[in-house]
């Protein structure tokens, strides 16, 4: 019963933050989940990005595109804009969005349909789902059209 309950109590310790460091076998914790090493004991090896878990993890790509596409855009003035968009993803998933309307949008692409994720104008907070596609702005919104707008 003791080592039950001596388990149980650094399973908690370790569960709240009050312990760090590597769990090994003598302490009754048994090996690392998912085979981590180093600074990621239990999130399992780094691949195919720079970080375990990050943003280009587990192989994540993009699909580079370059093409101008009409917009409405909700974030310029209180009335939507209508006009043309430069957008660009590179090969490395960034992303370059040049709207005629003045605004600017620079951020990352990730997936075969290059989710954006980044900024427009003074909106630091701004994504999509995909690009062509709607960008949210938290108050806002602009519209890049595939062909044409409806």
């Amino acid at each position: 019963m003791r080592p039950i309950l001596v388990a149980a109590l650094a399973l908690l310790c370790a569960c709240a933050g009050y312990t760090n460091g590597e769990v090994l076998l003598s302490d009754a914790g048994g090996p690392p989940v998912g085979g981590g090493s180093g600074g990621n004991p239990d999130s399992g090896p780094t691949d195919a990005g720079p970080t375990d878990a990050g943003p280009t993890d587990a192989g994540s790509t993009c699909t580079p595109l370059a093409v101008s596409e009409p917009i409405i855009d909700g974030c310029e003035s209180s009335s939507a804009l209508s006009g043309t968009a430069s957008v660009s993803v590179g090969a490395n998933c960034a992303v370059s969005i040049t709207l005629s309307t003045g605004i600017s949008c620079t951020g990352t692409a990730q997936g075969t349909n290059d989710q954006f994720q980044g900024a427009c104008g003074g909106f630091p907070l701004c994504g999509s789902p995909s690009i062509p596609g709607s960008i949210s702005c938290g108050s806002c919104s602009i519209v890049i059209c595939n062909g044409s707008c409806p």
